[in-house]
């Protein structure tokens, strides 16, 4: 069994906070920091999920920060461990539907265990949530590329394409990835959410 871990800063609601959620069906452990050498779940890292995690994950297990988007910054300096984000998918709980990278830690969680090989995880993490098949539905097109891909490498070529496909962007590559990833989150920073 895969183990899961959040640290859970309260920035929201916790009547509708995922994290809460599969905390409570003991899907995921609340923890203060990352424990050692565990995935840890940064949007702003240059490497994404891949199929070459999966020893890390199935050893170690993943950490996400549950916190709110204004506050991530500053509260990733405080951790270590093995940094990875996630390529484009589409949100598609109520608050952020359909827009990219804006995932629920829920999300996060299942999509970083798809793109490594445990499918069947996360199922039954996703089926904790009413918009739980949504996301797969939305995302399926990107998932089976992504999971295709074995490296990180080949996991962001797959993502330039897909972005090229969706924007009509001609060259695509790791700068041009960081700068679009990065304006979302600004963005969404800006906003005060």
């Amino acid at each position: 069994m895969v183990r899961l871990y959040a640290i859970y800063y309260r920035h929201d609601n916790p009547h509708y906070n995922t994290v809460v959620k599969l905390a409570k069906t003991g899907i995921v452990s609340l923890v203060r920091k990352p424990l050692p050498g565990t995935l840890l779940l940064d949007p702003l890292s240059p490497i994404p999920v891949s199929r070459m995690d999966k020893g890390i994950i199935e050893q170690r297990g993943i950490t996400v920060i549950d916190t709110s988007w204004r506050k991530f910054t500053n509260i990733l300096k405080r951790f270590r461990g093995v940094r990875r984000r996630l390529p484009l998918l589409l949100a598609a709980n109520p608050v952020n539907y359909g827009k990219p990278y804006l995932l629920s830690s829920a999300e996060a969680l299942a999509a970083s265990l798809i793109i490594a090989g445990f499918e069947k995880e996360a199922d039954n993490l996703l089926s904790r949530f009413k918009w739980g098949e949504e996301f797969m539905k939305i995302n399926k097109r990107y998932l089976e590329r992504y999971v295709a891909a074995t490296t990180s490498a080949q996991v962001i070529q797959e993502e330039c394409n897909i972005i090229s496909e969706l924007a009509q962007i001609e060259e695509c590559n790791t700068e041009v990835l960081e700068r679009i990833i990065g304006n979302i989150l600004l963005q969404y920073v800006e906003k005060g959410k």
